[in-house]
């Protein structure tokens, strides 16, 4: 029996209006999308976000802004409507604020004043065109996920199974050229549409495999520090180049591919075998 694809497609309002914002403030992207709709908004609201770029946005391996989690991740995992989810720290008074961020409540406040502002213009204005665009994509790669059995070799390669139902590929208009890839949740990816089918079909393959090497990895430290950011997205290089032949991105990584094909010709197995090989390796 033919086995059923675990990757799925979304074009999500709500996922898309947090990195709408993020670019036409220029933060952490800096594309012709930012520039295209960025005339529509107050200067000085740009100019908000964009003192805060810091705190919200995030670079694979390097760092993580210190309000990337409030209030771009969370947000963007759609469980509620963006504008409810920001109105609620606009509302809240010093003593309920959550610990954590109460030093950050006047940025908090700030940027979600902005991010409340504009919602409703994006919703009438804006999604009717971008939406439509991004599911426009949508069926022009997701047949080559659905026709073949990627999910179920990547699964039997790497020795695990995914640890929810399905692994969510939110496609987003708005990111070229900064950020994407990013792990909004245990099962939602955020992916940008400027790529060709079979780019995107090998650099959502990777994520897919970095989401399984979490679960095969979970006892390790491989994923508890930016220091291992290299070696597990080298580890899944190698096993999306065992499936596939070959790769097409993360040549920094190509390095520790061929280390850990040495690795597994010397015997090393499974995914724990194969990243604790390399474990010493700077």
């Amino acid at each position: 029996m033919k086995k059923k694809s675990k990757i799925v497609f979304e074009a999500n309002l709500e996922t898309n209006y947090v990195f709408h914002m993020l670019s036409v403030a220029t933060c952490g992207y800096n594309n012709d999308y930012g520039r295209k709709y960025k005339t529509r908004y107050d200067v000085k609201d740009l100019e908000s976000l964009k003192r805060h770029e810091g705190l919200l946005t995030v670079c694979g391996g390097q760092f993580i802004g210190n309000l990337y989690y409030l209030l771009v991740m969370v947000p963007a995992r759609a469980s509620e409507r963006i504008e409810d989810y920001y109105s609620k720290f606009l509302r809240m008074n010093d003593h309920v604020f959550p610990e954590e961020y109460k030093k950050y409540q006047h940025q908090i406040r700030e940027i979600c004043e902005v991010m409340v502002r504009y919602y409703q213009d994006y919703v009438e204005h804006i999604w009717p065109l971008e939406g439509v665009r991004i599911k426009k994509y949508i069926e022009n790669i997701r047949e080559r996920f659905q026709e073949g059995p990627f999910s179920y070799l990547a699964e039997q390669a790497v020795g695990v199974g995914l640890s929810t139902d399905v692994f969510v590929a939110s496609m987003v208009s708005s990111v070229e050229g900064g950020a994407e890839a990013i792990d909004i949740s245990g099962r939602q990816d955020v992916f940008g549409i400027e790529r060709d089918e079979i780019d995107a079909f090998y650099f959502i393959g990777h994520e897919y495999i970095i989401y399984l090497l979490k679960e095969a990895l979970k006892e390790m430290n491989a994923f508890q520090t930016f220091d291992t950011w290299l070696k597990t997205e080298g580890l899944a290089e190698y096993y999306l180049k065992l499936i596939l032949g070959d790769t097409r991105f993360f040549n920094e990584q190509q390095e520790y591919v061929r280390l850990y094909e040495k690795s597994s010709m010397a015997g090393c197995r499974t995914a724990v075998e194969l990243f604790q090989s390399v474990a010493s390796v700077e």
